[in-house]
């Protein structure tokens, strides 16, 4: 008895014209939201990626330009290039570091910028490589 108001309410309510084109609309508005959720949401997070790839990018070229000064002030080094790689952006982490330098090639001058490039990084020797 129950269930058979229940259908007579239902069908009483789509006669009703506006009763339709509302949950007409929801619906629409609901399978909009659904669709889009998608592409909304994607979009904060690669606005979020493209901020931190920028903020570790900074921070890679800060590093750069600090170590090219310390470096350039070793007796025996001449002109300086470095390039420094981070784990990833959130963390900032120092994957390694590449220096190119004039006097390079003498084996005491190579151990002065490694060393001195692992101890203000704060990374192992094995992550640092020099070349001339």
């Amino acid at each position: 008895m129950k269930k058979l108001t229940e259908i007579k309410s239902v069908s009483t309510l789509l006669k009703n014209d506006k009763a339709v084109k509302i949950i007409v609309a929801v619906g629409f508005a609901l399978i909009f939201l659904i669709m889009f959720s998608d592409v909304l949401g994607d979009g904060e997070k690669k606005g979020t990626l493209t901020d931190s790839g920028t903020q570790a990018a900074d921070r890679a070229e800060q590093l750069e330009e600090q170590l090219v000064r310390i470096i350039s002030q070793i007796q025996g080094v001449g002109g300086v290039s470095v390039m420094v790689t981070l784990e990833d952006s959130a963390t900032d982490k120092v994957r390694g570091v590449a220096v190119v330098c004039e006097g390079g090639e003498d084996i005491f001058v190579k151990q002065k910028v490694v060393e001195t490039v692992s101890k203000v990084l704060g990374i192992s020797t094995a992550k640092v490589s020099v070349v001339y």
